[in-house]
């Protein structure tokens, strides 16, 4: 027995395929058990009563059977069947089978006769594991021990006569052989996108091999059609796997050993851990770990729940601050207010000196201080507000110049007896210093992550409105936090979910008009839509929000606004407050971090920019890109020095913007970025004074919704041809590089579709108000999915967790973070059937990016403006009301806020006249591109230098049928048969090649297969 290894580079491969077709043993072995399989016991003639001696005696005839013939004959199962005595079942598994939504694994897989043959496979796992065993100690590495009996099964059924794929992931090493696969179906394995795919075979053929799989290992299983069979499957068990569990070397408990089906099937199934084992692995859907961690992030405020008490724990806070601030430098002399900071990690902090009376003048003092002692502080965060807005603070014998919004927070801030030291930017930098001022935006992150809590000041309260706010923020808590054990998720189940007019009847109790105007106010407070706010609660480890007099814990007021925005969504007393979204998305982004109640990985940056665009503001546009920082997210890592870029106040917009554009585009290796370039209604005539074109403008609010911000559309236009960045990617100029597949030219283009003529009947040309109908019945077509919404029926991920928190915590720390499994179940979270990740191959471990950033899109719109009264528009509005589906109604406004701000285009494509969906700045003449790495189409325009040089103009991303899952690529010849499936609406899914094998997608130059080389600026 052999194994292949040869594929795998890494020390110890994720997947191994042990090889035994020189191992006759082993071989006549799983022939027998197999035809076995399919013998219908029943129609045995005198079968007795002891299962065990029958199924020994129908094992010692088909042997005898196979000594007799030729070897050619051994091991065709077709010859066996059509020579053998023996009844066979039609379909194998019996009439009515059962699959493996049978908990009790009852039914016709699990009689007592076919029990008896799944046992044996111990047999085979142990000689497996023996061979293999030896093999790999040689190598110097280890696998689980074997010990039987520890077989189980896996059932992959054809639920509803729909193929799909089955993602499985292997808590402990595991072997894997298939006990049955159906006629004219293939079997494959693939780990990680590029590890290794292997087609198992069909029935007829022998299987020569088993897989064994690695701890901690996630695989796909795929299931599909061989090429040219006719698609029927009377058969409901489309395959049936045996597994062979070893020992485990992670710390989680093996799936049950007996024989009986795993959870892969049809039902809604969960995977939990028995009932106080709080160490063990559970698998929920993502939506229940959200809420989970919604509410522990808040600690034990969300279960006191009330504000204004929390004063006492000020005192506590400061105690640390106080000695520091009575021994430190006055500030007085004849010294300058800022000398140079002796080193990085060095700060000012102000020194609130206190006051028997709010109306004595406000005295402070500046120290400096390093980090590295430990310093006891409070961070302020704050507005600086209007920038002419200043008052003087007197601070030791000089005065300054602050906010008065400052002053406002200080006096509010200034303790009666004890000195309080806080960190506040305004004062604490020297703005004067650009040097200075870059330097400590740097180290920002180290800041308020030292401070002992960060004070959130909103404003003065001059419209009495504190109270009443405060109050409604925890009457919602307090009615929406679940019941019974907050540690274990079962707690939380459908939690997020949008409730119902009956639902919402216990909140409509406590929740007036008044309090809700009042909740508005607070969250459209200016303080929401500051820029800086994001890394300054996010990074705080606790944090008290200041309005007037009163105060409430950030963690309060965090749970309330996730509350609007997802199962509250429908409670509108006054109108929603989209506002809210703000605050949902402060309090949201630090849980993109695994850690000991999130099982959530790391956001792109090109995520984070697109869910806050046209949400917040910045007086400098620079620091929407150094704002951030000090959080990590994929590339970024401040914990470890290593930034995606460092913030230099030297450098202009422009610059900072198209170096962090390339940074991105190097770090995703992918197109995302640029759906967020919106160029508006024009493109800037003059290139050498404008930004490059492929330089987002995340400082503006985006014309147009971004098609492909969210990966969860089912946009595949690139077919899997991957954007690989080079040297030469990034050229002179801010020139960017891309390969890609020109497909026409645009020939007419319609008026842009503004929210005010949504109804179509004011496009002037026919065939341009019929081309419109046409992409939006594309845009709302239910099976496509093309712009799913987060409440219409999609599918739920699962994803790992622990009920303990240090436990998983420890887990994530140790790099035995385990990869979201799929479910396949119905949810309201997002779309990602037969959808692979942006570079085609790998699905994502989880979706937090994609819900955020769907919220910035439902935000951003007001359902009026996109429901036409009249019309043909206007007609389908009333049919959907009529239907009164909430799932309809929000998968209608996703489409139709698509079309808004777009022009419909003709252009000359492969098939002749083709229709899309494109910026508002395109115009006839412009090309209409497929670029590698990116999932939708683009639109370039020609441009010619003065010296006659020739060079393309990024416009925009567009929408265009035909060319949404890599016909492009396909019609090139780039996409090679057998290694891609669509299904029966034309969606592109595809197989890629194995680590060993050469990947073209890696080579691909100009001038092969119509490749383009587009130098965009």
């Amino acid at each position: 027995m052999a194994t292949d290894t040869s594929s795998v580079s890494e020390a110890e491969p994720a997947m191994r395929t042990v090889d035994f077709s020189q191992n006759p043993p082993v071989m006549q072995v799983t022939t027998l058990l197999r035809r076995m399989w399919q013998i219908d016991p029943d129609a045995i003639p005198n079968p007795g009563d002891d299962v065990e001696q029958l199924s020994q005696n129908v094992m010692l005839n088909i042997g005898k059977w196979m000594q007799e013939v030729s070897l050619e004959e051994r091991w065709d199962d077709e010859v066996w069947k059509s020579r053998t005595t023996y009844a066979l079942l039609d379909p194998p598994e019996g009439p009515e089978t059962g699959t493996s939504d049978q908990d009790d694994a009852q039914g016709p897989l699990f009689t007592p006769f076919r029990r008896s043959i799944y046992v044996i496979y111990n047999h085979v796992f142990w000689d497996t594991y023996k061979a293999l065993k030896g093999e790999v100690e040689e190598a110097g590495l280890t696998i689980g021990e074997f010990k039987p009996p520890n077989t189980s099964l896996m059932v992959l059924s054809n639920a509803k006569d729909e193929l799909r794929d089955v993602e499985h992931l292997f808590l402990a090493d595991c072997f894997v052989y298939p006990v049955w696969i159906t006629s004219g179906i293939l079997l494959s394995f693939t780990v990680d996108g590029m590890e290794k795919s292997v087609v198992v075979g069909a029935d007829g053929e022998a299987c020569t091999f088993a897989l064994w799989f690695r701890a901690g290992t996630l695989a796909k299983i795929r299931v599909s059609p061989v090429s040219g069979a006719d698609g029927e499957h009377p058969s409901r068990v489309l395959v049936l796997l045996a597994l062979g569990q070893c020992e485990p070397r992670l710390p989680f408990p093996l799936e049950e050993h007996t024989i009986g089906p795993l959870g892969v099937g049809p039902s809604g199934q969960r995977f939990g851990a028995d009932e106080g084992d709080r160490t063990a692995p559970e698998f929920w859907p993502e939506a229940d770990h959200l809420a989970r961690a919604i509410f522990l992030k808040a600690g034990d405020d969300a279960e006191r729940c009330t504000f204004d008490e929390v004063h006492g724990r000020v005192e506590e806070w400061t105690e640390n601050a106080q000695a520091d601030a009575n021994t430190d430098n006055d500030g007085s002399g004849s010294s300058p207010l800022y000398s140079p900071l002796p080193e990085n990690r060095s700060i000012r902090l102000l020194v609130i000196e206190p006051a028997s009376s709010g109306k004595d003048e406000l005295q402070t003092r500046l120290m400096v201080v390093s980090l590295d002692d430990k310093p006891g502080f409070e961070a302020l965060s704050y507005t600086w507000g209007d920038p002419s807005d200043k008052t003087h603070l007197r601070c030791g014998k000089a005065m300054v110049s602050i906010p008065r919004n400052l002053e406002d927070a200080l006096k509010r801030l200034r303790p009666k007896s004890t000195p309080r030291c806080v960190w506040a930017d305004s004062v604490c930098i020297n703005q004067e210093d650009i040097q200075e001022r870059g330097q400590q935006v740097s180290i920002m992150r180290d800041i308020y992550r030292a401070a002992d809590n960060v004070l959130v000041w909103l404003g003065k309260d001059d419209g009495a409105q504190a109270k009443r706010a405060f109050t409604a923020a925890c009457n919602i808590v307090r009615r929406w936090r679940p019941t019974g054990d907050r540690l274990a998720f079962s707690s939380y189940a459908n939690l997020l979910e949008p409730l119902t007019e009956e639902g919402l009847a216990p909140f409509r109790e406590v929740i007036d008009k008044e309090a809700w105007q009042s909740l508005r106010l607070l969250f459209e407070s200016k303080y929401f839509s500051r820029f800086w706010i994001i890394q300054e609660i996010a990074l705080g480890g606790s944090a008290l929000v200041h309005w007037g007099e009163h105060c409430i814990s950030w963690g309060v007021l965090g749970i309330c606004a996730s509350w609007m925005m997802t199962s509250g969504w429908a409670f509108r007393p006054d109108g929603s407050i989209n506002a809210a979204y703000n605050a949902f998305l402060i309090y949201l982004l630090p849980l993109a971090s695994r850690s000991g109640i999130s099982p959530f990985s790391k956001l792109d940056l090109s995520v984070v920019l697109g869910a806050t665009m046209g949400r917040f503001e910045s007086t400098d546009a620079r620091d929407r890109i150094f704002a951030l920082l000090g959080m990590p997210f994929a590339g970024n890592d401040p914990e470890a020095r290593h930034t995606l870029l460092n913030p230099d106040y030297s450098q202009d917009v422009r610059s900072v913007y198209t170096e962090a554009a390339r940074r991105i585009l190097e770090q995703d290796q992918h197109l995302r970025c640029l759906s967020a370039v919106q160029h508006g209604p024009e493109l800037d005539p003059d290139p050498s004074s404008s930004y490059p074109s492929w330089v987002p403008r995340w400082d503006q609010s985006p014309h147009a919704e971004p098609l492909a911000l969210r990966n969860e559309q089912g946009y595949y236009a690139n077919g899997g041809e991957l954007f690989c960045p080079s040297p030469s990617t990034f050229r002179a100029n801010n020139t960017l590089t891309l390969l890609g597949l020109p497909c026409g030219t645009v020939t007419e283009t319609s008026e842009e579709l503004t929210k005010d003529n949504l109804s179509l009947e004011t496009l002037r040309n026919a065939s341009h108000r019929q081309a419109a109908l046409t992409l939006f019945a594309h845009l709302n077509d239910e099976g496509n999915q093309y712009r799913a919404s987060w409440s219409a029926t999609l599918e739920k991920f699962t994803l790992f967790g622990c009920a303990d928190p240090e436990y998983q915590a420890s887990v994530f720390a140790g790099g035995k973070a385990l990869s979201a499994v799929v479910s396949a179940q119905p949810g309201k979270y997002g779309m990602r059937a037969s959808v692979e990740m942006l570079d085609g191959e790998r699905a994502r471990t989880d979706n937090l990016g994609e819900f955020l950033l769907y919220w910035r899109e439902r935000v951003s719109w007001r359902e009026e403006e996109l429901r036409p009264r009249r019309g043909m528009m206007g007609a389908f509005w009333r049919a959907v009301e009529e239907n009164g589906s909430p799932y309809m109604r929000e998968r209608a406004l996703c489409a139709v806020n698509t079309l808004a701000r777009r022009r419909v285009f003709m252009f000359s494509g492969h098939d002749g006249e083709m229709v899309g969906l494109g910026p508002a700045a395109m115009r006839e003449g412009d090309a209409v591109v497929v670029l590698f790495g990116g999932v939708v189409p683009f639109v370039l325009r020609p441009c010619e230098d003065a010296e006659g040089g020739k060079f393309w103009r990024l416009v925009g991303e567009c929408f265009v049928p035909g060319l949404m899952q890599g016909e492009a690529v396909e019609r090139a010849g780039l996409l090679v048969d057998g290694t891609f499936t669509r299904t029966d609406r034309g969606a592109l899914s595809l197989t890629p090649p194995s680590r060993e094998e050469r990947d073209p997608r890696m080579e691909r130059v100009a001038g092969e297969y119509g490749v383009c080389k587009f130098e965009i600026q």
